[in-house]
């Protein structure tokens, strides 16, 4: 027996999915509970609950987690299986530990070192600074400028006769 919704209801249902849900959606897909999921987006659970229950939201999750399901059956079957690579996957829990430890080592340089790499592999790498050749065309007034700042050195530098 199907539950009949009141009108009131209906008529707050989203007539359209829009980014908000689809944000929504996926935290709800990667596990979330649907406060967690609210406290991130900013969204009342009593409106969150209204949407997550409507059928429009409900066709297009089931939609998104058909698709979440094929790309990751297509990872899994895309994924390396050498066994230098399993190794190292298997090995790099240990190294991010053992990195992470290495912050509180007693050479400052150490620490130093083992910060900038967990911030670097964490996307906050230091910025590259970028050298560049710029042309510059002057104005007239520029041009004229430096020959009066070269003529005073000149005169500046000429010996006096007195």
């Amino acid at each position: 027996m199907e539950e009949q919704k009141a009108q009131s209801t209906l008529d707050a249902e989203p007539k359209r999915i829009k980014p908000r849900h689809r944000a929504l959606m996926r935290r709800l897909i990667a596990g979330m509970t649907l406060t967690d999921a609210c406290e991130d987006l900013g969204f009342s659970v009593s409106r969150a609950s209204l949407i997550v229950n409507s059928e429009l939201f409900q066709a297009e999750m089931k939609i998104m987690e058909a698709e979440v399901k094929k790309d990751f059956a297509e990872a899994e079957a895309n994924r390396p299986t050498d066994s230098t690579r399993a190794a190292l996957t298997d090995a790099s829990e240990k190294a991010a530990k053992t990195l992470k430890g290495a912050l509180d080592d007693e050479s400052a340089v150490v620490r130093v070192n083992a910060a900038k790499d967990i911030l670097d592999r964490t996307g906050y790498a230091k910025e590259d600074k970028l050298k560049a050749r710029v042309l510059v065309e002057p104005s007239q007034s520029l041009i004229d400028l430096l020959s009066r700042a070269k003529r005073d050195e000149e005169k500046d530098a000429e010996p006096d006769d007195e």
